[in-house]
Parts: structure tokens; sequence; C-alpha cells
């Protein structure tokens, strides 16, 4: 199908957008859409929001259960709760969304340089934006689909309260998490903390074993306006986590239960310092961050290994407001640690490696007239392994009428190769490629937005993606390994994204679909990106019950047929089958008390369907929770 046909398509149905349906025509976008402040309704940007209210109404205890049904999201998980989850947006690569909590850069060295959202819990988050389509001209390598940024409670500009809440379920689960936030003069405190254990299910399709899963997460922030002129803030945040993981059967190819664990820690940090001028439309913004992630796996009692990823980030930014437009420029040094370590039997995978980039950027937001407002951004990228890149981002935003508003944008990202495909070496399974070039994506995109008074909105966008120089893997005939390699051919990812919601006044729907062609390769070199359907979507009913203080949540996630390989155990090549669609459904019934309390009951995957995201690994089975907060 192509984009032309997408876009007829398109514009004979009804759609809409969650950021645009939610939230004020005024509310701005600081953190993902732009490093300087952005209205909504002038974004040249397809991008979703999902604010503390949202989130509470919800009652979820996984980040993901928020995420999946979102436009352009697809989620595969191997297994239940704890097990590795990815997120691939608009078709890209897992490590090809750059993810932020708090404003800083958390993914994974250790694993690629993705994310595994299974550590992610939904508790002590106040808001989550999704921003859709390449941004590495903002934000640097990595965020080739896009930039989810996670504000959590010590990040957020909430009045002085405290709150505790508690939750028990069935497969022993269960869930507490506190949080409080205070001002004392200049200076605002915050504090957050949440544990969630469970049992889990048995992931492997025989036997009975469950896999189980425990995570504990604590953070603050502070903000202490020391003049009028000079603001310093900090913030930290630590995971603490351990799940249970099956092994491979090798006579059937299939997970089998095991008695193997990983435990893991991640800590993320920065010290800020804001200085400025306002009679002069200037600020300077100093900022240090650090993100370390280290693990180690057990299989049988036995040390099978760990990796640890570090990065280390400095960045220095001017803004400079005029009447007529505003600029950011700024410089970054950024330095990557990676370090892998296992017992040498067969081969030795223990490697120390690092690498370090200096950037410049600059944007530039607002020039234009009042129906029509643009935005510019460029970054450069002086990599000490690879050859300097640019990065930019063009887009303009038009008001065809108060109800219509039209964006395009044009856009080109970079990612470095990480250190396992670099150099990683897994014995008997995986050599790394020294040899290997950054992938390169351009995207051209252009969206609609409507309004029909304030009860009913709606929004498409159409896309397009060239990928250069994918790196993919391939077998290495010298070492007789899986390795990877720089694809000869282009990969493209098109498709479209829609949504729709109707909000009366005690109810609302809202309902998003999204349309994927994601192929590597050209001719009859082509082939479907595996794990990536064409189709997704969800449907969300809230209702605010005839009962004073009784709501109910129902939303209802589609995931279409994909491809995924499966590696017979008597044969080296893999053969691609396909993976069943399924619904998900999920339910959450709140009744407010009082202004203090509040009661409810969740139920994930409610009708109970079965499903796997990945070949063998059984999905998450049906789990209740009852849940109880108190405020004050």
């Amino acid at each position: 199908m192509t984009i032309r046909s997408l876009s007829y398509a398109v514009a004979l149905a009804c759609t809409a957008n969650l950021a645009c349906a939610q939230q004020s025509s005024v509310e701005t976008i600081t953190v993902t859409g732009s490093r300087l402040p952005v209205s909504l309704d002038k974004l040249a940007a397809s991008v979703s929001v999902l604010t503390e209210e949202d989130i509470q109404a919800a009652g979820a205890t996984q980040l993901t259960d928020l995420l999946r049904g979102m436009p352009g999201v697809s989620l595969s998980q191997s297994g239940s709760p704890g097990s590795l989850t990815e997120l691939r947006l608009r078709g890209s690569e897992t490590n090809h969304l750059l993810v932020l909590i708090d404003g800083v850069i958390v993914n994974d060295l250790s694993q690629g340089g993705l994310v595994d959202f299974a550590h992610l819990t939904a508790d002590n988050i106040a808001r989550v934006e999704l921003l859709r389509g390449a941004q590495s001209a903002l934000w640097g390598s990595g965020a080739v689909s896009g930039v989810l940024s996670i504000t959590t409670k010590a990040g957020s500009e909430n009045n002085d309260s405290t709150s505790l809440s508690t939750g028990i379920g069935n497969a022993s689960t269960y869930r507490a998490s506190v949080s409080t936030q205070q001002s004392l003069k200049n200076l605002n405190v915050s504090l957050y903390a949440n544990h969630f254990n469970t049992d889990g299910d048995n992931v492997s399709r025989t036997g009975g074993e469950d896999d189980g899963y425990r995570n504990t997460t604590a953070g603050f922030g502070l903000n202490w306006q020391a003049t009028p002129s000079n603001v310093f803030m900090a913030g930290a945040r630590m995971v603490d986590y351990r799940n249970d993981y099956d092994a491979t059967d090798f006579t059937t190819g299939l997970p089998a239960d095991a008695d193997n664990v990983t435990d893991g820690d991640q800590l993320t940090s920065y010290l800020q310092w804001n200085y400025a001028i306002p009679s002069l439309g200037y600020t300077s913004e100093l900022k240090a961050q650090y993100h370390k992630d280290d693990n180690d796996n057990l299989t049988g009692a036995v040390n099978a290994g760990g990796t640890t990823g570090e990065r280390k980030q400095l960045n220095w930014t001017q803004f400079i407001t005029t009447d007529v437009a505003q600029f950011a420029i700024g410089t970054e040094l950024l330095r990557r640690e990676f370090e892998q370590r296992g017992p040498a039997d067969w081969g030795d995978p223990n490697y120390r490696g690092d690498d370090s980039t200096t950037s410049i950027f600059a944007e530039l937001t607002g020039l234009g007239t009042d129906e029509l407002t643009t935005q510019f951004s460029a970054r450069y990228d002086d990599n000490e392994r690879f050859e300097k890149a640019w990065s930019y981002r063009a887009g303009a935003h038009y008001a065809i009428s108060r109800q219509v508003n039209l964006f395009a944008s044009v856009s080109q990202a970079v990612k470095t190769p990480n250190f396992t495909e670099l150099y990683g070496y897994f014995p008997a399974q995986f050599i790394g490629n020294p040899e290997l070039e950054p992938e390169q994506s351009r995207e051209f995109e252009i969206g609609l937005q409507t309004t029909f008074g304030r009860q009913l909105t709606a929004d498409f966008s159409v896309y397009t993606t060239r990928l250069e120089n994918e790196i993919t893997s391939v077998w290495d005939s010298a070492s007789g390994l899986s390795s990877v390699a720089n694809a000869s051919q282009d990969s493209r990812r098109d498709g479209f994204e829609a949504s729709v919601q109707w909000v009366a006044d005690t109810w609302q729907i809202t309902a998003h679909y999204s349309y994927l062609d994601a192929t590597s390769g050209d001719g009859v070199d082509q082939a479907v990106e595996l794990r990536r359907p064409n189709h997704t979507g969800s449907v969300t009913y809230r209702h605010s019950l005839p009962v004073q203080g009784l709501s109910v949540y129902i939303k209802a996630d589609y995931t279409g047929v994909r491809e995924d390989v499966f590696y017979p155990p008597t044969s080296f090549s893999g053969e691609i089958l396909s993976l069943e669609p399924y619904w998900l459904t999920s339910i959450n019934v709140n009744y407010d008390w009082n202004k203090q309390w509040q009661f409810g009951v969740r139920v994930d995957n409610a009708l109970s369907e079965d499903y796997e995201d990945i070949i063998g690994y059984r999905g998450a089975q049906r789990r209740i929770l009852a849940h109880t907060s108190y405020r004050f």
C-alpha cells in the first residue's frame, strides 16, 4: 500500500490524537517536542500525553499497560511481569526509541541501548509524553523513531501533598507506594518509593513453574530558588529488581522451566543550574546527568555472567526569547562505558569498552505569522569511533481555521552501533562486528488535527521512513556464530495513525488505530520486519457512574498478526511463523469514599486471553488486584 493510498484512506476516517483531546490548547510541551516551550496546538509533530489523572483512572501496575495501544506502539513481552518487554515505535528497532525519566536519558547500554519496560512500574508517575518521529537533532543518537518522556512525582510541580497506596491480588501479587511533595520557603522537596512483587505465571508452554518478579523503586527531587536569577535542581532514582526466567529446551527449541535468575539495579541522577535574566529574555541551563544499569545472571545458582553500562553526560544550553522567535543553542559532552563479564568456558566473553561524543545543537521556533508557526533544529555529533554526523528536523504548523490545523515535518536521525553489536561475545552463540557503520534514518510526516466543539476531536498523521545501514543479524562463517552487519539495501516503514475521542459530561471514549508496513530489502530480497503487526489499536471507555465517587475504566487493546522467527534445534536456519492476533482487556473500578480515601479493583487480561508476543513464551495471565490509597 502506498503513502498516497494511505492518505486517501485516512482522509475518509474521523480520527483524533490523545494529546489534543485531553489537553488544553494552551498547554506547552517543554521536554520531548522541543527544548523550547511550544504549545500543543502549534507543535509540528505527533504527540500523545497521559496526565496523572489518566494514570490514576487506569489503576495500572506496569507502564506498558498504559502505553499498549497508543498510536504507533507495538509491544513484545517474553512472558509474565518482569520478563523482557520491548517497545517498537512506528516499526523501528527497540533501541531506536529514546526514553527520558525526569529529563535524563535511561537507555540501557548493557542491553544494546534499548529500554526493558518490564522494570518501569506505573506507581509515582505524574506524566507521560510520547513524541513520534525522528528527534536526533535535539536528543542525539538513538532518537530515531521518537522520544518517550516520563515525569515522576519527584520531577513534577505538585502542591504540598502526601499519599500512600497498597494493593493485593492473585499469584501472591502485592504492591505498595508512598510519595510526598513539600515546600520549605524557597526549597521544594519530593520523595517517593514503591514496591511490587508477584509469583508470576508459567511462561513456557509446558511445565508448571511460575516465573516470579520483584521491583523496588525510590527517588527524590530538589528544587532550590537561591536567588531570583538562580535555580538549582537535583534528583535521583534507584531501581532494584529480581526476575526469574526460563531456559531453552534444545530438543524442542522452546522455553522450558529452569532455575534462572537476573539480579539488576539502575541508578539515574542529575544536577542542574539555571541562570536567568528575564529583562533580556536570556536563560542559561547547565545540566550534568548520570545513568547506570547493572545486571548479573544465575543459571541453576551458577554465575552466567552480566553487564554494566554507564552514561555520563554534560549539557550547557543558552535560551534567548524575542518578540518574534525563540532560540536555543547548546553543546554536549557524552561518555559511554560498557562492561561485559562471564565465565570463560568456551571462549572469553569479558570485555570493557568506552567512547566519547562531542555535540553542538541549535533550535529555532516561532518564526511565522498568527496562523503559521515554524520549528527548526540541527545537531552535529563528533564520535571518536565513527565519522561525524548531522541530524536535522524542520516542521511547520498551519492553522487553516480555529477547528482545523495542518502540520508537516522532515527529519534525519542517526543511531551509532552499540557495544554488544561491535564487540559482544557470547560463547557458542554470538560474536560482534567492529566494522559496523551508524544507521541513518530519514522521515517525512504530514498530519491534520480537527476539533468539533469541546466534545469531539480528530487527528491523523501519515509518515514514510527510510533507514540506511540497518544493523541486521547474519551468520559469520569464520567463527560459526551469529553476528550482525549493515544491510546493503534500505529498510522502509510507512504507515498512518488515527484516533478519535468523544467527551460527554460523565463519560468519554477514546479509540486509536495504527497501520504499519515495515519491510527490509528490496525486490526478491524484500522481507517483512519481525514482531511488527500491520494493525494495532485500542478503545478506552471511562464513566463516572450515578453513585457518587464511583467510576469505571475499561480498555481493550488489539495486536494484529505479526511474524516471528523460530530456530528448530535440528536446523541452523530460522523458520518464519505467524503469531495469532489478540485482544487484551483491562478493567479498573474506583470508588472515592471521600477526599482522602480511595478504593478500587483492577483486572488485567480480564477475558483470560491466551496469546504470545514471542514464539513459545506465553503471555501474562489474568490478574486481579484490589487496591486502596490515602491522601493527606
